[in-house]
């Protein structure tokens, strides 16, 4: 992300940060954007737990985890108003 951040001038453009991850959360990811990004309109970033990395499963939104995850996403555009 650092690397791309750095090659491509993203300014006057409007960026919306999301993340799914293996219940890491986002680390410094969204704030970096922020540093890396001055000139651009960077909106509320989302984040959810998508599996469990350690055990292998690197995507697995479904079921009841599936219906949460599409109201968290749901809530999230809404603040931003997407």
């Amino acid at each position: 992300m650092k690397t791309f951040l750095s090659e491509h001038d993203l300014g006057g453009q409007t960026v919306i940060p999301f993340n799914t991850n293996g219940g890491y959360g986002v680390g410094s990811s969204f704030q970096t954007i922020d540093d890396r990004c001055p000139d651009v309109d960077v909106r509320e970033g989302f984040s959810t737990r998508g599996g469990l990395e350690r055990d292998g499963v690197y995507l697995a939104i479904k079921e009841d985890r599936r219906e949460e995850a599409r109201a968290e996403v749901t809530d999230w555009l809404r603040r931003i108003q997407m």
